[in-house]
């Protein structure tokens, strides 16, 4: 393989490919150059190329998935000018995505595991941007009344937030444990909405 190899066309974009799952289920230091290459029917060669080292082809990657996350919630929330039908489009959104993207919530956790200088450069900037766009529509229904009085629009985010990513964070082993396969985990956008819009204390505090 030489030259010619490096630049056919589409290489780059496979060896991104190849890397997600690799670098979701080994972590950086585990997912080798080699393997990547190999799953991408490309030259070793073509990571440095194209990215400068294994480092730069994680940083590409991670940006990659977050580019999306964030373009995905903008498009969502963008298409609500309610601040409720925003709040209930992050949720689902979020199930969404994670459905369709099922090796980002592995990088998240191994970020927060054992961090890069992925996890300042690249996951802190979007993730500000994505809990602010959340944080900004808990305010103003607050605000306007669709949300108890007091009530703190940041805690609420990370609520929130923490409620929808849960599933996704601890996996099969949630699903069998806390829910029945299938119809529950249909719903559980809207139990997760029930419980934040209405509470479920009967007393109170």
């Amino acid at each position: 393989m030489g030259r010619e190899t490096i630049l056919e066309d589409g290489v780059k974009e496979r060896l991104m490919a190849s890397a997600r799952p690799l670098f979701a289920e080994r972590g950086f230091d585990r997912a080798s150059v080699r393997d990547i290459a190999r799953e991408a029917g490309a030259n070793p060669a073509a990571v440095s190329y194209y990215f400068g080292g294994k480092e730069g082809l994680y940083r590409a990657v991670l940006e990659d998935a977050w580019a999306e996350l964030e373009r995905h919630f903008g498009a969502l929330m963008s298409e609500c000018p309610e601040p409720m039908a925003k709040i209930e489009s992050f949720v689902r959104g979020l199930f969404a995505f994670h459905a369709a993207n099922p090796y980002m919530i592995r990088f998240i956790n191994r970020e927060m595991a054992d961090p890069t200088p992925c996890f300042e450069a690249v996951i802190i900037p979007h993730v500000t941007r994505v809990a602010g766009a959340l944080r900004a529509a808990l305010a103003e229904a607050t605000e306007r009344g669709d949300l108890e009085k007091g009530t703190d629009p940041a805690l609420a985010a990370v609520l929130l937030a923490s409620m929808s990513n849960y599933i996704f964070l601890v996996g099969p082993v949630a699903r069998r444990v806390f829910l029945d396969p299938g119809p529950s985990l249909q719903k559980l956008p809207d139990a997760i909405l029930s419980l934040f819009m209405k509470g479920v204390s009967c007393r109170e505090a």
